[in-house]
C-alpha cells in the first residue's frame, strides 16, 4: 500500500495497523532496536518512541525530524518537492474541573501530522544531539531517585537483584553500571505488570517471558543512557525462539521503556 495516497481517518488506521508490527521486528534485532534508540535520542524535538517507529516505516535512515514550521524556526526550510512524514499528534479537548488553576484535557483520538527529515530541508546548521528528553551521563543514585520503589543495596547471593513490585533489592557491586541495569531491569517488571501476581521475581539467566520483556526493555534504556549491556543484546536476540508467544508485546516493552526514561530525566 503507498502511504503518500492515504488521508485521514485511512491513513491514521495504517499507521496505527503498522506500529504493532513494526514495534515488534524492531525489539527482535539488538542492531536494529539499538540504531533504533540512536535515532529518537538524536533531536532536539521530543517526539514520543511510537511516532518514531512511524517514521521509520516511512523513512528508515532519517536523522532528525520536525515540523515545517519548527524547521523554519530553526533556521531552515523544507526543500521543495519533498515528501512529508506522517505521525500521529493526539487531538485533545479541554475539559472544565473544580480547580481553575490548571487547564485539564484528554485525548479523543490521532490526528496524521507532517513533519520532515533534516535531509529535506536547506538552512542554518543545527545542534544535532541528546533530545532534552533523556541524559547520556546517568549515574545509580539517580536512577534510585527515580525509581517507583523504596531500592535497598543487599547481597542477594547469586541474584543480581528482584523485586516484589513493592521494594526493589539489589546486590552491590564495584560495578555501579551493572547495578544500575539490574535496577532498570527490575523496575521494568514493575511498569510491566509483572508483579501482580504473588511471590519475589528473581532477575535471573532463564529466557521466560517475563525475563525477555524486562531485559528488552532494560536494553532500550541503557541504550538511551549510554550504558553498554551487552547481556541485554543476548536477551532481545532471544526473542525469535519466543516470537508468537510475544507477539504484539513491542509497542507494549518500547512505551514502558519510555515512560522509564521520563522518569529519569526529570530526576537528572
Amino acid at each position: 500500500m503507498e502511504i503518500g495516497n492515504l488521508r485521514g481517518k485511512e491513513l491514521s488506521a495504517y499507521l496505527s495497523q503498522k506500529l504493532d508490527e513494526l514495534a515488534d521486528n524492531i525489539c527482535q534485532d539488538p542492531d536494529e532496536l539499538e540504531k533504533f534508540v540512536k535515532q529518537w535520542n538524536n533531536g532536539f524535538h521530543t517526539y514520543s518512541l511510537n511516532n518514531m517507529i512511524l517514521a521509520k516505516i516511512q523513512r528508515p535512515d532519517f536523522k532528525l525530524l520536525a515540523g515545517y514550521k519548527a524547521w523554519i524556526k530553526n533556521g531552515r526550510k523544507v526543500k521543495s518537492g519533498e515528501r512529508c512524514v506522517r505521525v500521529l499528534a493526539p487531538m485533545k479537548t479541554k475539559i472544565k474541573t473544580d480547580d481553575e488553576a490548571d487547564d485539564v484535557y484528554i485525548i479523543r483520538g490521532f490526528r496524521p501530522v507532517a513533519v520532515f527529515d533534516i535531509e529535506q530541508t536547506e538552512g542554518d546548521p543545527v545542534d544535532v544531539g541528546c533530545s532534552d528528553l533523556i541524559s547520556g551521563d546517568v549515574d545509580f543514585d539517580t536512577i534510585v531517585k527515580a525509581a517507583p520503589v523504596p531500592v535497598y543495596i543487599k547481597d542477594l547471593g547469586l541474584s543480581n537483584g528482584n523485586t516484589d513490585g513493592k521494594t526493589i533489592n539489589i546486590t552491590p557491586k564495584t560495578n555501579s553500571s551493572s547495578m544500575s541495569s539490574t535496577l532498570i531491569h527490575e523496575w521494568s517488571h514493575i511498569a510491566l505488570s509483572h508483579c501482580n501476581d504473588s511471590g519475589i521475581l528473581f532477575e535471573s539467566e532463564n529466557r521466560s517471558i517475563k525475563e525477555i520483556e524486562a531485559e528488552t526493555c532494560n536494553f532500550i534504556v541503557c541504550s538511551a543512557l549510554g550504558l553498554n549491556n551487552s547481556k541485554s543484546r543476548l536477551y532481545v536476540g532471544s526473542w525469535g525462539a519466543n516470537k508468537e508467544e510475544l507477539q504484539t508485546c513491542g509497542k507494549k516493552i518500547i512505551s514502558v521503556a519510555e515512560s522509564i526514561l521520563r522518569d529519569i530525566a526529570n530526576v537528572s
